[in-house]
């Protein structure tokens, strides 16, 4: 007996050690071997799977200047040939949050806030932004970041895309938008940040850039940082802590590269210019979304006025003033703004997810229903599959159906998981069947 526990205790130890040794492959950055259990192919099912809900969760794509995100492409793509995995499919796609931020999913999926490109000075700067995120994927340390692990397991991150202001009387918009924790969520290490940095200003300098632009880059931050504008940046800071020590390591990475390269400063601020001259408009926004946070209604419709009388055709404006409408108890003037809202952007969840719920709290379940499954195929959230399965109940559509949305409400995970257990239980006694 104790030479088949031996046996088999070495046969285990042997194989795990195998599995170990598979387990160690080259940093394609810097050649360096590494403990990784991710292949090239989960990275690339990853990135693809959870980018369209990433976007979602970052406020979606920013429409009003689709040029915009083409140019960002333009610069990323000049930054690509020189990259260790140029293979990659990569992605640049700016998206419509005022907070500046930026983020790599893996397999080379990058957005960037237009919140970034408002505090960034030229093009070189955003070549060091998007240059630092590629470094990220083709390292592979997204992909290899325990945090980023331990939340793609459980397939929940708790979102903040203007949710969390709504006070709508449904907690479960503040928790329950079932998706990854990448978006903001990420948190380097101090070593793979300065590898991110030096080797994203090779990139840089091979695409023709000045690499000196990371270094004004990584200043602007630090000064921030000490500012009073730091909180505006916290999502920013926490996933990509600027320092002094990382100016000075950049500093040191630039003096040995060759000297010189573009900054193309003209050239970017013509390219933001339509986003400097709507930014008033945003700022409107911003404080009637924290208006309508502290309950101040009537301020925060008085806010997203403001912003829609600058820029009329912002879809997230008139979500803005949706909410504000209901909470002042005005359903039908809601309802029309949240239709103005998924005219103007039909491609992003929340203002379908919302005009959904106040059709449902009017009784007009057909259209509501309509509207939740509709913002279902952008992103599943908790309470839309649990008001479906309400409404699968009140209209009759039979148990099976509602215990469905139910099982898939808890799945999405979010803070009504308590009360759909209970709805679940009260389903199974009235219906044995299913």
């Amino acid at each position: 007996m104790k030479k088949f526990i031996l046996r088999h205790f070495i046969a285990g130890s042997l194989l795990a050690l195998l599995l170990l040794i598979q387990a160690c492959a080259v940093n394609p950055v810097t050649g360096k071997k590494e403990l990784s259990w991710m292949s090239e192919a989960w990275e690339l099912q990853t990135g693809e799977r959870y980018y369209g809900f990433q976007q979602q969760a970052g406020g979606g794509y920013y429409t009003i200047d689709p040029d915009l995100t083409l140019y960002v492409r333009s610069v990323g793509k000049k930054l690509i040939p020189f990259s260790a995995r140029a293979h990659l499919p990569y992605d640049f796609v700016v998206l419509n949050d005022s907070t500046p931020n930026a983020w790599a999913l893996p397999g080379g999926k990058i957005a960037i806030n237009r919140g970034l490109l408002i505090e960034l000075d030229n093009e070189a700067e955003l070549a060091a932004v998007l240059a630092h995120e590629i470094v990220h994927a083709d390292a592979r340390h997204s992909a290899q970041s325990q945090e980023v692990g331990t939340i793609i397991a459980g397939g929940q991150v708790l979102a903040t895309v203007l949710l969390a202001n709504s006070d709508y009387n449904h907690t479960a918009l503040q928790q329950g938008v079932a998706l990854t924790s990448l978006y903001g969520q990420t948190r380097y290490s101090r070593s793979r940040e300065l590898e991110s940095d030096r080797y994203g200003m090779q990139y840089m300098r091979e695409a023709g850039y000045d690499p000196r632009a990371a270094i004004s880059l990584q200043e602007t931050f630090v000064r921030l940082s000490n500012s009073n504008k730091a909180g505006v940046f916290s999502t920013l800071f926490a996933s990509h802590p600027p320092s002094q020590a990382r100016v000075d390591a950049n500093r040191a990475s630039a003096a040995q590269l060759p000297a010189g390269g573009l900054l193309n400063r003209q050239r970017y601020q013509q390219e933001i210019a339509q986003l400097i001259d709507r930014q008033p408009a945003y700022e409107k926004a911003d404080k009637a979304g924290k208006a309508i946070a502290n309950k101040s209604y009537r301020p925060a419709l008085g806010y997203a006025q403001q912003a829609i009388a600058i820029e009329p055709n912002e879809s997230r404006f008139f979500e803005l003033k949706g909410i504000a409408l209901n909470r002042l108890n005005r359903a039908q003037d809601a309802l029309q703004a949240y239709s103005r809202s998924i005219a103007l952007d039909p491609n992003y969840f929340s203002p379908l997810l919302r005009r959904g719920l106040l059709k449902h709290e009017l009784k007009s379940f057909s259209g509501a229903e309509r509207d939740l499954k509709d913002s279902l195929k952008l992103a599943p959230t908790q309470v839309a599959y649990a008001t479906l399965g309400e409404i699968a109940e009140r209209k009759g559509f039979g148990c099976s159906q509602a215990m469905g949305y139910y099982q898939q409400a808890y799945r999405a995970g979010g803070s009504q998981n308590q009360e759909i257990q209970r709805k679940l239980a009260a389903l199974k006694v009235s219906c044995p069947a299913n």
